[in-house]
């Protein structure tokens, strides 16, 4: 997998990846186990025809034929599950893809109250998925009837054919064709018909796995030129000329970029969104395919990568900073200081051992860019290719980034940063300037013309130093010109430094800045060198094992999920004891008539049971009395068989669609219930745990538990038929029959506990390998680019024998049950058979054949179904597994009773926290404290603060993502009192994280279906959304979003807010990865559309929110200033005026000027 390229990984879904790990691969584990039956049972049914061809002759043949033809038919059966397989396996990759990215992003699943519509679209998929569920039960109750009716028509073929003939046959004859058909039809046919279903299922599994294997692979070597040497002066070199590249999976194109850099050189790379910034850096990988130009760069150069989107595992701060390399305390400090990164670990409970979840979900965005830069400077690699990370911090980490990292701790390698921080531009060796060519579209509909100016295309402008670009670039200096004034990093140096970098042909600027000479310790880096002691380190949350015997209640809820519940079962149940009662009297009849036969022409004898024979009315009998006798056990026969395979499809169709239902309601029942889990549940379990339960426990569900609970209902069914007919013929044969039954239970009882929880340990050591997978699918261009692909595969394989330890220790206790089982039926068979000829002389031949047919058949059922109570137990802990998620308390707290009623044009806009605290769970700290402010409607509140200050978790807080102390009033009416769906439907968001799904884009803007197609182009067209759409709304979006840059992502949210029109928005940084000139246009427009709307934004941007009606100042969870911009910059010494004067004199001075001008204008 992480030798995929980029290409081959976008066509191959997560969900198909996931879903190929477990059950593809389990299927190839498994064929071994049935796939012997192919040739001993060719064998068999050789052995078998013969000796039957020895006692009737040429009868025989027409029953050969008809057994060619049940094979055939199994054949048929087996390929035609084959194609279903194929498309059920589909559905199945979608279904668990579906899940995967809403799990992902189940925050804004939750913000945008969207849980319902993509329920129904999981259902719809699951629908689709359990219809060819179906479709291959319906071929398996073919199978089924066609396997188990065989003994039966193949009797009925051979007595017909005599009866026919008016050909007289014996009881030896039925005796012997009875075992040697039996054994055949359960140790042949059985066996047959599941070897063709696994080989169908195998040769699936076999082709997709195929697939993945020859799909294209990432190849750096092909895709960039190497040179051999480095340059005269011992530096490293990188020369692009004319570069052109394209994604394998996309439309865009990167073209005709020229530069060359050096060891010790700054390069920004600058321009709108989604003009190939982020491009250049993949090509620069590998990862994007180039299709003209040349990239020159030493043989030995090391790259080291920080992406947009910060790439995060779940472990601890520390592990992820290190990510695999040893830890040396002094670099380790260095790195997390010149990242800025040091204060918030300090201020974690438990430091640098503070787990970070799935995607580091308790981590803010600032925080994430800042480990991930931690990450990369701990590498201490050649070159750094920095794909914007100063966009999720505030101006005074970002200054701090900028000089620590930046100019300091990579004075001396080649850095290339991406950004659209102007202020720092100065200080580039080069700039790159990017733009997107630009198309203009018509669009009309109905009555009404859109002008859109779409791209497809980045395409390099210009390049040089910042005044080269300034003086012959009329486009940069236009760019520039919403910020021209840029904050000196040393108020005497700086002009100094900028003209050295401007003037100098081969810039040398970072050798001489000795702004790391030695990185000073902080205060809170100091707390990091304590030795770390026990109490420390956080735990990693285990996932729940339950222990001893799966409770009652789970089957009985699986029952109750199934079709007419309980009464179904029954009707089920009654069928199988019908089938397995009517199998016994056709068989019993069949003797009767070979008795008779027997009888009839036998010749005279002096033996006393001869001699009652002799005087037997049949023996006495005419031959036209005699031929009627016969055509009434023909046609009662007839009967019996034909009444036997209707009630044998009628149970198996009926069983299977009862099972079926249970496993899709039990499927929407647990899927509901973790859309609708508190947010607790999804930052505490591991995104891998929950796919296991939704992919591999269900799969279980749907067939595993299917199959053996079927084979399970007719083992007993047979056993208890058989012991009724041999304690009718022969009671005395219960004593024995007690005794191995008691024998196999007290095997069954020594192995069942140790069996089952060897099972839970094995679905327990599924989850890390989920997790595992989803994890490195969303880090592979970071993990090359790091050189972890050795790591990652062996951090794999280590999960990997973690969970086969249990399997295989699984699969190793079924073969120690099977040997004792086994040998306590050989005995008893040995035993019986010897007793038969001793104690039984006086029975009926048909009848001793009989009892000693049913003993092999009774003891190969017993044998059968103690496995199968096993196999029952264990497969149920799917179910169970299930049914804990099912049962998740949901994170709706309030009764009903303490609901309010809402106005109908709730709500106005006032928003009152009164003493608000704030936290994500019972046993966590406190991220908001007393949080007491008044918002009135239609205000306009910028909330700002360090990165970690709390500012997202106001967010969380209003939209009762968890619940919280004191309260929070809505138009006077307290938020724990209104329905959660209410209360969200009501707020809009734009996330800090833009998340797109895989569908079209009009379902990513309104997937209810709520809006016309002029409103959303309409919404489109107000966020300056710039994109070759060539299938317009209906475009796909790739899962995630990857086929637009994180900058389109953000407008497409935007776009969404726009269309629900509420009275309530709240904007969590959400021009953060866009240009400012784009930031401008989209805030003017926020400001048109939302001017009678209450907006809470949060910006490290300070000309964002500078003229917002409020400033709200948070500083560790607190609200330290809340007034206006203009009155905090009055203070000099409050915390906000600090943050305006941290940006540089002259963009302060243009902050004040806002400030006071919007105060002005609100009077």
């Amino acid at each position: 997998m992480v030798r995929l390229s980029m290409g081959s990984l976008g066509a191959q879904s997560s969900g198909k990846i996931i879903n190929m790990m477990t059950n593809d691969v389990q299927t190839v584990d498994h064929l071994g186990l049935d796939a012997h039956f192919l040739w001993i049972g060719t064998l068999e049914t050789i052995v078998v025809l013969v000796i039957l061809w020895s006692h009737v002759g040429f009868t025989i043949l027409l029953a050969m034929i008809y057994t060619l033809m049940v094979i055939s038919v199994q054949i048929l059966c087996g390929k035609v599950m084959q194609i279903i397989w194929t498309k059920r396996v589909q559905q199945t990759d979608l279904r668990i893809k579906l899940m995967n990215e809403i799990v992902k992003s189940i925050h804004l699943v939750k913000m945008y109250v969207w849980e319902r519509p993509f329920q129904l679209k999981v259902e719809r998929v699951r629908r689709k998925e359990t219809f060819y569920v179906i479709l291959k039960s319906l071929m398996n109750t073919v199978k089924i009837v066609n396997g188990y009716s065989f003994s039966l028509i193949f009797f009925l073929i051979v007595f017909g054919l005599l009866w026919y003939r008016r050909a007289p046959f014996n009881t030896d004859f039925f005796t012997i064709a009875f075992v040697l058909i039996s054994y055949l039809r359960h140790t042949y046919l059985h066996g047959f018909a599941t070897s063709c279903v696994n080989i169908s299922q195998y040769w699936v599994a076999v082709q997709r796995i195929q697939e993945f294997l020859n799909a294209g692979e990432f190849n750096q070597q092909k895709m960039i030129v190497i040179e051999n040497e480095f340059n005269s002066e011992n530096k490293l070199t990188v020369d692009i000329q004319n570069l052109s590249s394209t994604w394998e999976s996309s439309s865009f194109q990167l073209r005709n970029v020229t530069f060359s850099a050096r060891t010790g050189e700054l390069i920004i790379v600058i321009g709108s969104i989604a003009s190939g910034k982020s491009s250049l850096l993949m090509t620069l990988l590998g990862e994007m395919k180039m299709i003209g130009g040349a990239v020159k760069l030493n043989r030995n150069a090391r790259f080291c990568y920080v992406p947009q989107e910060s790439w995060i595992f779940s472990d601890s701060i520390k592990e992820n900073i290190l990510f695999g390399m040893e830890f040396n305390e002094k670099k380790f400090n260095e790195s997390i200081y010149a990242a800025g990164f040091d204060t918030d670990i300090a201020n974690f409970q438990y430091g640098d051992s503070t787990l970070v979840g799935d995607n580091g979900i308790i981590l803010s965005g600032g925080q994430k860019a800042r480990l991930s830069l931690a990450r990369a400077l701990y590498r201490d690699e050649d070159i750094y290719l920095l794909d914007d990370p100063l966009s999720a911090v505030d101006v005074q980490v970002a200054r701090h980034i900028f000089e620590k990292c930046i100019l300091g701790r990579l004075r001396s390698k080649m850095c290339i940063l991406v950004t659209h921080q102007i202020q720092f531009l100065k200080y580039a060796t080069t700039i790159l300037f990017l733009d997107k060519v630009i198309k203009n579209i018509i669009f009309f509909y109905r009555t009404k013309i859109f002008l859109f100016h779409c791209h497809n295309q980045g395409n390099q402008l210009a390049s040089g130093t910042y005044s080269q670009l300034h003086q012959m670039c009329p486009e940069f200096k236009q760019w520039t010109q919403t910020n021209t004034n840029n904050p000196r990093l040393d108020s005497s140096s700086a002009s100094d430094t900028a003209s050295q970098l401007n003037s100098s042909p081969t810039p040398e600027f970072v050798t001489q800045f000795s702004l790391f000479a030695g990185v000073p310790t902080s205060p809170e880096t100091e707390k990091l060198l304590v030795p770390t002691t026990e109490k420390s380190v956080q735990k990693q949350t285990e996932e729940f094992k339950r222990i001893g015997s799966v409770s009652g209640s789970v089957y009985l809820r699986y029952i109750q999920a199934s079709l007419w519940g309980v009464l179904g079962i029954a009707i089920i149940f009654i069928l199988f004891m019908g089938t397995s009662v009517l199998t016994l009297f056709t068989n019993w009849w069949l003797g009767r008539w070979s008795n008779a036969e027997r009888i009839r022409y036998a010749s005279k004898s002096t033996n006393v049971n001869c001699t009652i024979e002799n005087h037997s009315p049949i023996r006495n009998m005419t031959m036209n009395a005699w031929f009627k006798k016969r055509d009434n056990y023909f046609y009662t026969l007839l009967g019996f068989v034909l009444l036997n395979i209707i009630l044998l499809f009628l149970r198996t169709i009926l069983y299977f669609l009862s099972t079926h239902i249970a496993a899709r309601t039990i499927h929407n029942q647990m899927f509901s219930s973790i859309l609708r889990a508190p947010v607790y549940f999804f930052d505490t379990n591991p995104i891998g745990r929950i796919i296991n339960r939704c992919s591999k426990d269900i799969s279980s569900i749907d067939e595993k538990l299917s199959e053996t609970t079927y084979n399970f209902i007719e083992a007993f069914s047979n056993i208890a038929s058989t012991i009724s007919f041999i304690a009718y013929i022969q009671p005395v044969s219960l004593i024995s029959l007690i005794f191995v039954g008691t024998i196999l239970e007290r095997i069954r009882r020594f192995f069942s506990p140790a069996i089952r929880d060897i099972k839970r340990l094995e679905s327990l050591g599924r989850s890390p390998i989920y997790s595992y997978i989803c994890a490195t699918i969303q880090g592979i261009p970071l993990i090359r680019s790091y050189g972890a692909q050795t790591m990652c595969t062996r951090n794999f394989s280590y999960y990997l024998d973690e969970h086969s330890r249990a399997f295989s220790l699984m699969l190793t206790m079924n073969r120690w049950l099977a040997m004792r089982i086994e040998s306590v039926i050989a005995a008893f068979i040995g035993l019986l058979t010897f007793s038969m000829f001793l104690v039984h002389r006086n029975l009926p031949v048909s009848d001793l054949g009989l009892i000693l047919a049913y003993s092999f058949t009774l003891m190969g059922s017993v044998q059968w179904i103690v496995r199968l109570i096993v196999d029952v137990m264990i497969q149920m802990t799917s179910t169970e597994r299930v049914i804990e998620y099912i049962d998740l308390k949901p994170e709706e707290s309030s009764t009903s009773d303490q609901l309010v009623i809402l106005p109908p044009r709730w709500p106005i806009g006032s928003i009152v926290f009164d003493n608000m605290s704030f936290r994500y769970s019972d046993d966590s700290s406190w991220v908001l404290s007393n949080i007491n402010i008044s918002i009135e409607p239609g205000e306009k509140i910028g909330i700002v603060g360090r990165t970690g200050a709390g500012k997202s978790s106001i967010i969380q807080a209003l939209f009762r993502m968890a619940e919280l102390d004191g309260r929070i009033l809505i138009d006077e009416i307290d938020t724990k009192q209104i329905p959660l769906y209410e209360l969200r439907r009501h707020i809009s968001i734009i996330p800090q994280d833009p998340v797109l799904f895989n569908d079209s884009l009009r379902i990513n803007l309104d997937p209810f279906g709520e809006y016309s197609d002029i409103e959303i182009w309409s919404a489109l067209n107000e966020v300056q959304f710039k994109f070759d759409l060539i299938e317009g709304l209906q475009h796909n979006v790739t899962e995630g979003g990857s086929n637009f840059s994180v900058g389109q992502r953000q407008l497409i949210c935007l776009a969404r807010a726009l269309l629900r029109k509420n009275r309530i928005l709240l904007i969590d940084e959400a021009t953060a990865n866009v240009d400012h000139k784009t930031d401008e246009i989209i805030q003017v427009a926020i400001r048109r559309k939302f001017i009678h709307c209450t907006v809470l934004t949060i910006a490290h941007r300070l000309r964002t929110i500078i003229d917002s009606d409020k400033i709200l100042v948070l500083s560790q969870g607190r609200a330290v200033e809340f007034a206006s911009a203009h009155e905090l910059l009055s203070d000099n010494n409050s915390q906000f005026a600090q943050l305006v004067a941290q940006t540089g004199q002259r963009e302060a001075d243009y902050l004040r000027h806002q400030a006071k001008k919007a105060a002005k204008s609100r009077k």
